[in-house]
């Protein structure tokens, strides 16, 4: 009876995590280098820790075993370090292709029209200043864009966000997130509320499926505002 026992316990072990890799979640070995607040609850199981990061468009969430607890909602800030515990596991959707990376970006304005201080170009080009120069930064105005354009149509799974790192993160809020296949209709498949954290790491799961060339975040609440930020990635199934 006992050995009956273990293996159903075990059994039913991998079907939650066959279960969650239907969520679209993988376990991932590697800690994150970003510092993390998130809520957390007592669960029933990994499937319902999952459950709750899917319905919160979570693309990760942490789950520990040991005293069946889960963490999900987290806010990130990218300082290069996490305090984490072996008893807790991090999940996500797996890490793919970032489609942006050096492509050509675009956007409403350009502070001061100076391209080579805060053109639009940097927040493709696999870089991450900690200082006021060589980031994204939009002019002043109602309602800021920014927009990639990508080789072709791809599934765009979710994506990332890294803001400005030395001050001024709070102006990044209220912003959609936007997909088109022609450049001209333009779909909201994401949304921040905010306001953002300076060294926040924002990262979007959009809704499924979605499909497009073209990605724009753009502001659209407000009167005085500016996008900026260091880098934005956007992840593929391609």
């Amino acid at each position: 009876m006992e050995y009956i026992k273990v293996l159903v316990f075990i059994t039913c072990i991998s079907c939650s995590v066959n279960n969650v890799s239907m969520q679209g979640y993988v376990r991932l070995a590697e800690v994150p280098s970003f510092l993390i607040h998130c809520k957390e609850t007592p669960v029933s199981s990994l499937l319902q820790c999952a459950a709750l990061a899917r319905a919160s468009k979570d693309v990760r969430f942490f789950f520990n075993k040991q005293d069946s607890r889960c963490r999900w909602n987290c806010t990130f800030l990218y300082t290069g370090s996490t305090v984490m515990t072996d008893q807790w596991q991090q999940y996500a959707i797996k890490l793919l292709r970032n489609a942006a990376l050096s492509k050509t970006a675009t956007a409403s304005s350009v502070l001061d029209d100076d391209h080579s201080k805060w053109g639009a170009h940097y927040a493709t080009d696999g870089q991450k200043p900690t200082v006021s120069i060589h980031l994204f930064h939009s002019s002043f105005q109602t309602s800021p864009w920014f927009m990639i354009t990508l080789d072709g149509p791809y599934t765009i799974q979710y994506v990332r966000v890294f803001n400005r790192r030395d001050g001024g993160g709070e102006r990044f809020h209220d912003v959609a997130f936007e997909v088109s296949i022609d450049g001209s209709l333009f779909k909201q498949r994401g949304f921040f509320k905010g306001p953002g954290m300076t060294n926040q790491v924002i990262e979007i799961l959009f809704d499924y499926p979605t499909i497009g060339k073209y990605v724009r975040n753009k502001i659209t609440q407000g009167t005085n505002n500016a996008l900026h930020f260091v880098e934005f990635e956007i992840y593929t199934l391609e």
